[in-house]
């Protein structure tokens, strides 16, 4: 209650109101900003920096880095390990899907990393490769898909850059602009361990819906949520509020 009071009294009190992505929108205008007064900028990367791979050359490199992936699909999590990212989720979705054909690979280091760490112990569908920063676009390459349950970030953005489809949470509102629900991914309503294996299930199964997947995240990225989009909108967003 407190905090609601203290919003509605300071957000008001801004001019302008530059929000990453819709739901922060409707955040401000929530305490009090005005619709004219707040611009969504969508946060992203330089898309055109990023260097892809044929699928077989990228899974040649990231099976000789990690043998033990053998000849299973990929399922990605590229970012950092903390509890608000529900890697856990990921954990149980597998447990029900008992699938052969299929590993998890988990790209991140966090503070969280220990406990998921203790929690694959002595499983074989799980490869945890720790921190990765230069070097691991060959691992969204060879991927099937990009899974984030919880908190969202920029991987969202390089996966899409790398044509992969994208299973994500309702969580900071980073994913609900990026991510529309049956175009280049899926949405998890209830996120529930349930939910997350059928919905990784059905793009495992469907090489099609993988690539038709794959490519709308690719359109996506370098149309609306282009850096030169980003860049144009802040520069015609600041010449406007300079006159």
């Amino acid at each position: 209650m407190l905090k609601n009071f203290l919003l509605g009294k300071f957000i008001p009190q801004f001019d302008y109101h530059l929000a990453y992505h819709s739901n922060a929108r409707d955040y401000a205008m929530s305490h009090g900003a005005r619709a004219d007064q707040v611009t969504v900028m969508h946060n992203t990367i330089n898309e055109e920096k990023i260097a892809t791979l044929p699928k077989a050359e990228a899974r040649a490199l990231v099976v000789g880095k990690h043998p033990e992936i053998g000849d299973r699909k990929i399922i990605l999590f590229v970012g950092a390990v903390l509890a608000e990212k529900r890697i856990e989720v990921i954990l149980q979705a597998l447990d029900r899907m008992q699938r052969k054909d299929a590993v998890l690979v988990l790209v991140g280091d966090g503070e969280h990393l220990p406990v998921i760490r203790q929690l694959c112990t002595g499983r074989d569908d799980v490869v945890l490769t720790g921190s990765i920063v230069e070097g691991v676009g060959p691992y969204f390459d060879a991927a099937e898909m990009y899974v984030l349950p919880g908190t969202g970030g920029l991987g969202i953005n390089e996966a899409m850059a790398h044509r992969l489809p994208i299973v994500s949470g309702f969580a900071d509102g980073s994913a609900d602009d990026l991510v529309v629900d049956g175009e280049n991914g899926f949405r998890l309503r209830e996120n529930t361990p349930e939910e997350l294996a059928e919905r990784m299930a059905r793009i495992l199964d469907s090489p099609e819906l993988a690539a038709r997947m794959g490519e709308r995240s690719r359109e996506m990225i370098t149309g609306k949520f282009a850096f030169r989009e980003f860049i144009n909108r802040i520069v015609t967003e600041l010449t406007r509020l300079a006159q």
